[in-house]
């Protein structure tokens, strides 16, 4: 029993990080105006922007602001983060009364929430100045939903895969 309880928090782990992460993200410069320098929040605020920098080119000019401090990632990127997040809680609150989506179909639909992201990457390499920041996050933002149902889905899929490997192995 005890593994089956690993399985399903392992499960959970990475939908679960990848919602803490866009929590992080607009977090992170407010938490860093508001804490000591010698704060664990601060700390946690540090490394956000510390992962954001391997992600992401975090120039200025494309990032928002909050509170007086930069966001640890570009305007796209948090787009695709807090959609991200919101696709994974809507997918666990549709629960498992859908049959899974065939990853034919997924792949169509990524490539499709891909297609303002796409455009907005290829306006910008002939008029930089025509996508704003707000823009970039919204094109991103299909992308990141898709992106974090099909994440939540597909470790719903292997608990459901596990449960009937374990039905069928005790008849």
């Amino acid at each position: 029993m005890a593994n089956s309880w690993f399985e399903r928090a392992a499960r959970r782990a990475l939908p679960a990080a990848a919602i803490l992460w866009a929590v992080l993200v607009v977090a992170a410069p407010w938490v860093s105006s508001v804490q000591s320098p010698a704060g664990g929040a601060a700390h946690l605020s540090a490394a956000t922007y510390i992962v954001g920098s391997l992600v992401c080119h975090q120039h200025a000019g494309r990032s928002f602001h909050l509170d007086g401090g930069q966001l640890p990632v570009c305007a796209r990127c948090t787009g695709l983060y807090l959609s991200a997040a919101l696709g994974i809680v809507f997918a666990w609150s549709r629960g498992r009364s859908r049959a899974p989506i065939p990853f034919a179909a997924w792949r169509w639909r990524l490539v499709l929430a891909a297609l303002p992201t796409v455009v907005t990457v290829v306006v910008e390499w002939w008029q930089p100045a025509l996508t704003s920041g707000v823009v970039r996050a919204l094109a991103g933002a299909p992308l990141g939903f898709a992106a974090g149902v099909l994440l939540a889905e597909s470790m719903s899929f292997q608990g459901r895969l596990e449960e009937c490997e374990r039905m069928r192995q005790s008849e």
